[in-house]
């Protein structure tokens, strides 16, 4: 009288093992030392259906940062993280007419497919002031073992901070995910392979 078993569907539920869990922990590295060499917001995101879930984040180290996107939902196509899902076609680019967030959200779903080829061509992708006025942020794809993309990884702040050192953070955040998609077992092709 008075005593609890647990039953089977909390078993059940107890032993459940969580790849994502497990792919979290695996970047939590990554991210802080992206995060040590910049000060901003890192990001780490995965396609959930048509959305960005943004699954680990460190925050900035600045007074002025960026908020915690954890469990937020923004418009993919005026984020960097959704820009690389999108490149990658995780998520379709729909034919209507996509939301304007700011006056630089690319709306034309024609003009965002050719912005999607140029992030593909660089290796990263870049939202100035699309989401919000004053927030840029940059991003670049995490590929598993065998070469799909199954996350992004990205930087956002002020774009005070930001604007001048992109070439700079596109060249980081590029060699950081590279370096995360190694862990995962990605082995790049090498030039000239077949």
């Amino acid at each position: 009288e008075g005593t609890y078993e647990a039953g089977s569907l909390f078993a059940a539920y107890a032993s459940r093992h969580d790849r994502l869990d497990d792919f979290v922990a695996l970047a939590r590295p990554t991210l802080e030392q992206i995060s040590d060499a910049t000060g901003e917001t890192v990001n780490l995101a995965v396609a959930r259906g048509r959305i960005v879930a943004q699954v680990a984040q460190v925050d900035s180290t600045y007074l002025l940062g960026t908020t915690n996107w954890l469990d937020v939902d923004v418009p993919a196509h005026c984020s960097a993280l959704g820009k690389v899902l999108y490149a990658a076609g995780l998520i379709p680019v729909p034919d209507r007419t996509l939301e304007a967030r700011t006056p630089h959200t690319i709306t034309d779903p024609d003009k965002f497919r050719r912005h999607l080829d140029t992030v593909r061509a660089q290796g990263f992708a870049q939202a100035l002031g699309e989401l919000e006025i004053g927030l840029d942020a940059i991003a670049a794809p995490v590929f598993g073992r065998s070469g799909e993309v199954v996350a992004a990884v990205g930087i956002s702040g002020p774009s005070g901070r930001l604007s001048d050192k992109l070439p700079q953070l596109g060249s980081l955040i590029k060699k950081h995910a590279q370096a995360l998609s190694g862990v995962l077992g990605h082995q790049p092709r090498k030039e000239g392979a077949a």
